[in-house]
């Protein structure tokens, strides 16, 4: 009792090494950095005024719509990044029902090939909360037309970027667009329904299965191999009333509802693979408590969990948990976002390596995880919060457009590079984190 066993002892000092061809990326999606996405439906929206918390608009974004090349290159050579999400934006390349702009096609190819050049594989995101506005005008998601519209700007990607895509995600988020938009109004088209809500996660699972089979179809016609999936926002949750079956009859609904019912509507065999985006840790007081609508316990002021600086609660023990749900259904994982917004990077680093040790965890227990895309590459638009939250692994200042890596991009490039945490840096973090990290720029410096 309370001796460490000699091998005990060795697996505390070996690296925490993960699979040969992990992939180690960061994400970012079009309307949040492109600016001048004037077509699309939340420009729209951003202009009526009074929607966006800190009274910004998108505006220029962070301007990577010029600036991609250096962002490709901090991506690759200072995070060594092998792996990068993006979306291309819909609005842009279609401004008007079935005109195509052949020149912002030109543009995302340029994109492409330069990420290629980098070493980046590409998971591709078709669909990122924006719309273009003449689909809006027509109905949007609420109409069974938006399948015609959306499969053909799918078979449009296809045939003009499919060369560059390693791996397709047809939709982001789908419940958190139906929750924002139909349920909580705090997005466009702000339309409280919940049949309207029910029409679009229909429309959404007959989208996905449809860009599923039109993907498989060009790829298998070119000889190529393709994986599609979506990108789900994922929850983990903890119920304090251990002994009551009601209460642990309630998570599991929530579960089902939350992280799985998008799965369950659209097929399991229309996912390659499994895309996990997770930030959202909720603690239920009681069944009683959800009924009434109290909410989970993070969001009162009573709970002192540490949050981000926009009051999600920074759980890591959570990524292991809806890790191993998920690998139920025998399918690779890619965490396809996790991250924080904060002003505070010491509070970065030790959360990002947090969650990953627990990746690494998953990865022992039998999770069949593949890769992690941490949120964001850069500062950006986020969303009705505006600029205020920062996410990324990169500053930007929005007067000069200046791109600065912060320290938490250091940290993550010497993970990725080693493709492994090692036990030194776990020892020092927190604890002389500058000398360690010094000694690693030296050493690179030197080569």
């Amino acid at each position: 009792m309370g001796i460490m066993s000699e091998r005990t002892k060795d697996l505390h000092y070996e690296p925490r090494q993960f699979p040969q061809g992990f992939l180690w990326g960061t994400g970012t999606s079009s309307y949040q950095v492109e600016g001048g996405n004037q077509r699309a439906d939340w420009w729209k929206w951003e202009q009526e005024g009074g929607h966006i918390a800190d009274g910004t608009t998108s505006g220029r974004a962070v301007d990577y719509w010029n600036r991609y090349r250096e962002d490709f290159a901090l991506a690759s050579e200072h995070l060594h990044n092998n792996a990068y999400r993006m979306s291309v934006e819909w609005s842009r390349l279609e401004p008007s029902e079935g005109e195509w702009d052949e020149e912002a096609f030109t543009h995302y190819r340029e994109m492409l090939t330069e990420a290629k050049r980098c070493g980046l594989q590409i998971m591709l995101t078709v669909h990122h909360f924006t719309n273009p506005q003449w689909l809006m005008d027509k109905g949007g998601w609420e109409t069974r037309k938006v399948i015609h519209f959306y499969t053909r700007f799918v078979q449009k990607l296809c045939d003009e970027l499919g060369e560059f895509v390693d791996l397709w995600c047809t939709i982001n988020e789908p419940m958190v667009y139906v929750l924002q938009g139909y349920i909580f109004l705090e997005w466009p088209p702000q339309r409280r329904s919940y049949y309207k809500a029910a029409k679009v996660v229909w429309h959404q699972t007959r989208c996905h299965r449809a860009a599923y089979k039109l993907i498989h179809a060009w790829a298998h016609e070119r000889n190529r191999v393709t994986h599609v999936g979506i990108a789900n926002n994922v929850s983990s949750m903890t119920i304090y009333r251990k002994h009551s079956f009601l209460d642990h009859l309630a998570a599991a609904l929530i579960d089902r509802g939350m992280n799985h019912v998008f799965y369950y509507l659209s097929g399991m065999r229309t996912h390659d693979y499994l895309g996990l985006n997770y930030y959202f840790h909720f603690r239920i007081k009681s069944v009683w408590d959800f009924l009434k609508r109290k909410g989970p316990v993070e969001t009162s002021q009573s709970a002192q969990f540490e949050s981000s600086d926009i009051g999600w609660e920074l759980f890591p023990h959570g990524i292991f948990d809806v890790c191993m749900d998920m690998a139920g259904y025998k399918k690779p994982i890619y965490i396809t976002e996790n991250g924080l917004a904060t002003t505070n990077d010491d509070k970065r680093i030790r959360v990002i390596v947090g969650f990953l040790m627990q990746l690494h965890y998953a990865v022992q227990e039998g999770a069949d995880v593949r890769g992690y895309f941490h949120w964001s590459l850069l500062d950006n638009f986020e969303w009705a919060k505006g600029y205020a939250p920062t996410f990324g692994l990169v500053e930007v200042d929005r007067a000069s457009m200046r791109r600065t890596p912060r320290t938490s991009a250091m940290v993550y490039g010497m993970i990725a590079e080693k493709n492994a945490i090692e036990h030194d840096f776990l020892r020092f973090l927190g604890h002389g984190t500058t000398d360690i990290l010094n000694e690693w720029k030296k050493s690179h410096t030197q080569t």
